[in-house]
């Protein structure tokens, strides 16, 4: 018996239609950019993305080459990310005429002080609004004689709490990051000739140049800058510390709502929008073993909305949002499982 070659199947019209659709794409010339922040752990959403656009311009990537692109992200993706949480990476790409795609993947950052340096030169102040934080104002006003009652704040800007404390008679001692917020607080209180006196480094570099007679440390939209738990626990220790007995450390932070748990993605994504996510566990994880003792725990969006002078709510056209956890979960105020704390612990010793 003779095996008769099968005939070949006619083509349809759709699959010479797609065929020339293809050979249509690659005729094209592409040139594109993508800038996005840097966040390792949603790795799949970047070669997802790359994929899709791509494939839209006629230069669909086989396994092969996903994977060497899978390969150059994850690159770059933790070089930026562990150089900054003001971190992005660029993927530039271009097409000639054919099937052939060329692309490039570059990381880019900012220093936390450059960062909030750049929004003293784009952004319209105050920055941070007018008036200072209602729970830290009441905290330092329980004292009954401010000059007996020294204050450090950490990270003050362009001094919304520290200057309105030393203008009631608060000795402040302030450490900033950022040398555009000490200049601009330095030379506020020069103005005045208040009793501030400004330090310009980090924080945690040393403790020397400090006293250990505070009476309040305190540290507004600070902590959600911080990267890991033992960025905490060196805040605990140099309250530890610093405090005279009996002192307070005041402190928004953002922690995680109900049984809510962080992932890794969540965590970074939260660093890169100033919303660094800690739970309750770690927090307390971080000052165990220290004479320090949480004596209050407050919302920061209930406490200022209702503490804040008569037209001062919300300080600023972002606050409401950032404050409910809205910048890393766009949901509504009360289905966020984040949200912005002021905590208060006290020196027992």
């Amino acid at each position: 018996m003779t095996n008769l070659p099968l005939e070949s199947e006619e083509p349809t019209q759709q699959t010479i239609r797609d065929s020339m659709t293809r050979r249509f794409f690659t005729r094209s010339e592409v040139q594109g950019s993508i800038t996005l922040p840097a966040v390792p752990s949603l790795i799949d959403e970047y070669v997802n993305m790359c994929e899709t656009i791509f494939a839209s311009v006629g230069r669909k990537f086989n396994e092969e080459e996903l994977a060497h692109l899978r390969k150059v992200l994850e690159g770059q993706l933790a070089a930026a990310f562990s150089a900054s949480p003001r971190s992005s990476i660029v993927i530039t790409y271009n097409a000639p005429v054919g099937p052939t795609l060329h692309y490039e993947v570059n990381a880019r950052w900012w220093s936390l002080a450059e960062a909030y340096d750049n929004w003293t030169k784009t952004r319209e102040p105050p920055l941070f609004g007018k008036e200072p934080d209602a729970r830290i104002w009441d905290l330092a006003n329980e004292a009954p004689d401010p000059a007996s009652c020294r204050v450090l704040e950490i990270g003050p800007g362009t001094g919304r709490n520290a200057l309105p404390l030393a203008r009631r008679g608060h000795p402040v001692d302030v450490v900033e990051l950022t040398p555009k917020f000490a200049e601009l607080l330095r030379d506020a209180a020069e103005k005045e000739s208040l009793n501030i006196r400004v330090i310009v480094r980090d924080v945690f570099q040393t403790t020397q140049d400090l006293r250990q007679d505070y009476q309040l440390i305190a540290l507004s939209e600070v902590v959600p800058d911080f990267r890991n738990t033992q960025q905490l626990r060196g805040l605990f220790e140099l309250a530890a510390e610093c405090l005279a007995p009996g002192g307070r450390i005041v402190f928004s932070t953002f922690l995680a709502a109900g049984g809510y748990v962080p992932d890794q993605a969540a965590r970074e994504f939260g660093q890169q929008v100033y919303s660094a996510i800690f739970t309750r566990h770690e927090m307390a994880r971080a000052a165990g073993g220290l004479p320090l003792e949480l004596v209050a725990d407050d919302s920061v969006y209930d406490y200022e909305k209702e503490n804040l002078p008569p037209g001062a709510w919300p300080p600023t056209g972002w606050y409401e949002n950032w404050i409910s956890g809205l910048d890393v979960f766009p949901v509504a105020r009360e289905s966020s499982p984040i949200e912005l704390r002021w905590l208060v612990f006290q020196k027992t010793r």
